[in-house]
This record gives structure tokens, sequence and C-alpha cells, in this order.
């Protein structure tokens, strides 16, 4: 066989009518190339993408830069593009944005990143960059201003990681708890695979059916190897170019002691909830242990269905949200976040002999030979006893390791919510009632103008009055923020104090909960129970416990907004709505209490009116539904007939 030169042309290898279909393309499309070419914008094309987030910054800075310039009686483009730029021009706009938003930038990092984006807005709108003389000067520059305006210069929080031992204490709250608007399978699910991995919030909560399969693998025993592979597809970008990104196998553990640690359960758990894998007819558990590889075949692969389908239903600030609410409850002292399970995640790869150093940096999507996680992810408690080196005696790294990690901050004392006097004390500050009087005055102007807000909907003045809420919303969520730092702090500085003083006096110790928890719903503390319980020992025995943990995790309901969908939604009545309603008698109401709300955990308490009551039925259940109670089942149109299906059926 001839092999083709590296001079030979495409032409020669073309068939003939290949060859002159392209020929007639070129010629038909000559003037549209030509067209396409002149009607390039020369400015738009070197422009760099950037990311939403990077945008609004931009938009900000731009913005801010219009009122330095409007406040001065200059041109915009005028004075950006001076060159050199006016060091004392530079100086008195950093300076203006420090003065007007003095509430906001409280860091000197805060005032490099202006700085940053400033650079980038002169590269953007004149094409000109910085002379190395300026950059220089600027650095005496907003020296200055961060004395002048006490900007902090250290970090503001410490880099607190999350071991597995701390992932342990907050499954344990997670699943033991009621009422939260979490969703108690996909969190889990997320703490651990994150926990594991050290993958960034974005790379995990973008993962779709196709990122993910169970791959069973032979071991000539009874049950198959069962190994969790998953690939994020999101992963940390440098100005367009992806860096390798491994796929990632967890194989289950055989004879685990509690599988509260164990990422399979949750994720098969969350698959059969979300029925991935009707397409293979498997709707259990039971099903899928069963399942073994054929002698001929060395694998045995499981896809879920709707390979587009993402496998999380929440984003990156939603998720934050639940870890502070989270680690609060469990009592944590700092904040918990995303990037805590990263750091310990980072941690213990890095302490580990089994993977090298470019491993790491391939796990952790850094850059070869980098010095990334020294300086963003290595721990504030440095994790190993050098004394113990020093003295040349044996290390006692399990007490560092309690020392230095998350568990010892652990208070079920400190506080986690505001009581109803230090709310009202909070919504009494001066900026959030001149915020409330704004947003009351509009909302009065719009009722005298249009007779009720609704009917304002549109116009300039409702919008004004709905800017001026959100106003107040924002400044009173703040001020409570702002007082609840301030207790905890409180807390955290006299509770010791006052503990060391009862015990120097014989005085017993004082017991008592900040919070006290919901009542957890059936399912859930079903499902807890068996992730609590030790396996069996017997091979048989433990095959049986993993089906029933997935399928009892499976029926736990979702999270408050999935609850809503599930309302709303056409197909049946969810698993996991009627499983704890199986085998009970009809469901009977308080008075003006909402059936579906109640079932699907949506709302619990009853409605202070009937018009209330039978508003909300209007707005919300206006539509042809089967009653979810398993002991009545009567298919109900429109919200009349739901409403009195509620009051005389149910006792609402």
């Amino acid at each position: 066989m001839s092999s083709i030169s590296d001079t030979s042309t495409e032409s020669e290898y073309l068939p003939e009518d290949e060859e002159e279909d392209e020929k007639e393309i070129v010629k038909t499309n000559t003037n549209n190339w030509l067209q396409l070419e002149n009607e390039l914008n020369e400015n738009e094309l070197h422009r760099r993408q950037y990311q939403q987030k990077t945008i609004n910054i931009k938009n900000r800075v731009w913005s801010l830069w219009c009122q330095f310039c409007t406040a001065t009686n200059r041109d915009t483009l005028t004075l950006i593009k001076e060159e050199p730029p006016n060091i004392k021009t530079l100086c008195t706009f950093f300076d203006f944005i420090l003065t007007t938003r003095c509430e906001y930038v409280k860091s000197s990092s805060t005032l490099q990143t202006y700085w940053n984006y400033w650079v980038l807005l002169r590269r953007e709108k004149v094409g000109l960059s910085i002379p190395a003389i300026t950059k220089d000067k600027m650095v005496g520059i907003r020296q200055r201003l961060v004395e002048k305006h006490n900007l902090r210069t250290e970090k503001k929080t410490e880099n607190s990681i999350l071991r597995w031992e701390d992932v342990f204490e907050l499954l344990k709250v997670l699943w033991s708890t009621g009422g939260e608007a979490w969703d108690p399978v996909q969190l889990s699910l997320i703490l651990l695979l994150a926990g594991m991995s050290g993958h960034r919030p974005d790379a995990l909560l973008s993962l779709k059916n196709a990122n993910v399969q169970v791959a069973l693998l032979p071991t000539g025993r009874e049950r198959p190897h069962m190994v969790l592979e998953f690939k994020p597809h999101k992963t940390k970008r440098y100005r367009g170019m992806k860096k390798k990104n491994p796929t990632l196998g967890i194989p289950e553990v055989r004879s685990e002691p509690c599988l509260l640690l164990c990422p399979q359960s949750f994720l098969l758990s969350l698959l059969i909830r979300k029925s991935a894998f009707s397409h293979l007819r498997i709707t259990s558990a039971a099903q899928l242990y069963a399942l073994q590889v054929p002698p001929e075949a060395g694998s045995l692969e499981l896809r879920p269905a709707n390979p587009e389908c993402f496998l999380f239903d929440i984003t990156p600030r939603t998720l934050n949200t639940w870890l502070k609410r989270l680690g609060e409850l469990t009592g944590f002292n700092l904040s918990i976040t995303s990037y805590c399970l990263r750091r310990g995640a980072g941690e213990a790869v890095n302490s580990s002999c089994e993977i090298s150093e470019a491993q790491q940096n391939l796990l952790l999507q850094h850059a070869a030979n980098s010095s990334v996680y020294q300086e963003r992810y290595a721990p504030d408690y440095f994790p190993k006893d050098f004394s113990a080196v020093w003295r040349g005696s044996q290390p006692q790294n399990k007490v560092i390791r309690m020392a230095s990690g998350q568990s010892r901050s652990i208070d079920l004392r400190r506080p986690v919510d505001l009581n109803e006097a230090q709310a009202a004390e909070a919504d009494a500050q001066p900026k959030v009632q001149r915020c409330k009087a704004r947003w009351e005055q509009s909302r009065l102007k719009v009722q005298m103008a249009y007779g009720a807000m609704y009917k304002g909907k549109g116009k300039p003045l409702y919008q004004k009055a709905m800017k001026r809420r959100n106003a107040y919303h924002t400044a009173r969520q703040a001020a409570r923020r702002e007082m609840k730092a301030v207790i905890r702090a409180r807390f955290n500085e006299e509770q010791p104090t006052d503990d060391i003083i009862r015990q120097v006096h014989g005085l017993p110790m004082k017991s008592r909960k900040a919070y006290k928890t919901e009542l957890v719903p059936l399912e859930q503390q079903r499902a807890f129970s068996l992730l609590f319980r030790f396996a069996p020992e017997t091979e048989r025995d433990e095959t049986e416990y993993r089906a029933a943990v997935i399928d009892a995790v499976s029926k736990v309901g979702p999270s408050r907004k999935r609850r809503l969908q599930e309302i709303h939604s056409e197909g049946p009545t969810p698993g996991w709505v009627t499983a704890a309603l199986q085998g009970k008698p009809q469901v009977q109401l308080a008075r003006r209490q909402c059936l579906l709300c109640m079932i699907y955990g949506v709302r619990g308490e009853p409605f202070t009116r009937d018009s209330s009551f039978e508003r909300h039925i209007r707005r919300i259940h206006n539509k042809q539904i089967q009653c979810p109670d398993p002991a009545c089942q009567d298919m109900l149109i429109g919200h009349i007939d739901i409403a009195n299906h509620m009051r005389y059926i149910h006792g609402a």
C-alpha cells in the first residue's frame, strides 16, 4: 500500500464529484466571504471573552469612572486616554471610589481589583496599556490610600478546611434536622464528592447525567465491584484553554461500617428518585444489586437516561447558603463554604504518599510545578507535630489533627438565629428605617395613582417602588447579618470565661441548645436510621442492607423549590410523597390548612383567614390534579373543586 507524502495536495485524493462541489461552493460564496470580511469590526475581533461575573465588575468600575468624570466636568474617553495617565487624576479617582463606596470596600485587595479592572478598561476603550513608570508610582499611591481609609491588609477569615470527620458531623446534623429548605440527598452527595475529589462547586453543580456512570467490575464472588465514575466538564479555564481533566472513580468499600460516607448510596438514590434508570426497567436498588457482569465482558456500565439533564438542580449561591446554615446548626464557629471541602481534599492529597505532586495538580486542576496549593489552600494551622520531630519522640499527629480541625469549634449553645428582640433592634437601625420610609412612601404613591399595587405593574412609578422595596429588604438583611455576627462573636468571647468560672466555683455546666429543630419527616427518619446503622458481616446481608438504604433514601423528599415544581407537574404523585402515607387513614387537616402544601412539605401551618386560604388555592393550585392522599385519590378540577375537597373531605 502506498503512503501519502507530505508534499501531496488534498485535491489529488478527493473524488471528482466532491472536488467539483467544492469549486462550485467557493464560486457561489465569493461575494459572501468578501461581504463578511468587510462587515467585521476589528475592535470586537480581538476583544477577549469573559465570564458574566467579570463583566459585571467591569461595568461597575466603568460606571464609577463615568460618575467621577461627571463630578469633575470632564469627558470620560478624553480623560482615560491621556498618555501617560495623570497620577493626580488616578489618585483622586481611587480616593473617590473609597469615599463613595466606603461601606463595601474594606480590604486592600479590593482596591487592587479596582485598579486591575481600570487598566483592563483603558486597554479595551482606547487600546492603550499602562507604562511601567506609572505602575511603579501607583504602588505608592495604593499604599497611601490603604492607610488613609484604614483598609484591611490581612485575610478576612482563616483558611478553614473540612476533613472527613467534619463532613461526618455535618451529615449527622443534616439527616437529623427537619424543616429546612435544603434537599438532604443532593447536599449529602455534594459534600462527599467535593470532599473526596476537591473539585470546585461550579464543576460539580454542572454535572450532567452524561458525566456520571456506575461501572460493575467482575470479582469472582457473589457481587461485582461497584465503582462510581464521574468527569466534571465545566472546569476552570484560562483564556479559553481547558486543562486536562481525568475521569474520577470512587470504588465501593466492602464491609463499610457506616453508609453515611458512601457516595454510591446517595447517587443511586438520587438517580432512582429521578427515574433515571427507567429506560433499563430498573425502579429499585434490589434490581441494581442483582446485576452481574457478563462472562464475556470485562465490565458492565450503567448510564442514566437523559444525558443532557443536570444531576443537581441548585446554584452555587444556593449551595453556599445551605452549607453556611448547616455549619451553624452543627455548631461550627467559622462559616462553611464549598471551598472548605476543596481545602480538606487538597490537604489529604498533599499529605498522602500514594499520590504524587503531579497527580495532585491534575486532581485539583492546578498548573504543573505551581505553588497555588501553598498560597491559597494550605491550612493556617500547621497539621503536623513539629515539636516531636525536634525532640525525636513519637509524633502525636492525631492530637494535632483534632486541634486543627473544625470539630474543635463545635458548640451547640452558640446562637444560630436572632430572637425577636434582637431582630427588632436590627430593624430599628437608622439606615433600615430610612429605606423602609422610602419604600412605604413609594408604595402609597402607587396605590393612590392606580388603586392597588398590582394595577401599576410595568409603570415607572411601580418600578421605582420595587427598587426601593428591594433596597429596604437588602438593608434589613444586612443589618440582621451584622447583628448576628456581633452576637456570635460576643458568645465566643464570653462563654469560655463563664464556663471556666463555673467550674472553678464548682457550679454545674449549663447545657442548652441554641436551636430547636422542627419535626423530621418520617421517610427521612427511616433513611437516617438505616444510614447510621452498622453494616452486616456477610456479603449477602450487606447487599440487602445497601439496597434497603438506597430505596429508603430515594423516598426522601427534595428541596422546597423542587417540591413546588412537583406540585405543578402533570405527572403522577412521586414516590417520596406516597411512601410516608401508605397504610395510613385519610389525612385530616386543621382549619384552613392546605392539603397539597402540607403533604409536599412546602407549608404546614394553616392560613389565618378564609380569604387567604381561597386566594392561595386560586393562585397556586388552580389546575386539574389528583388528590395525593393514597386513601382518597379523587380527581379534582379547578380551584373551587380543590378548595371544597379540602374543606369537606379532609376537614380544612
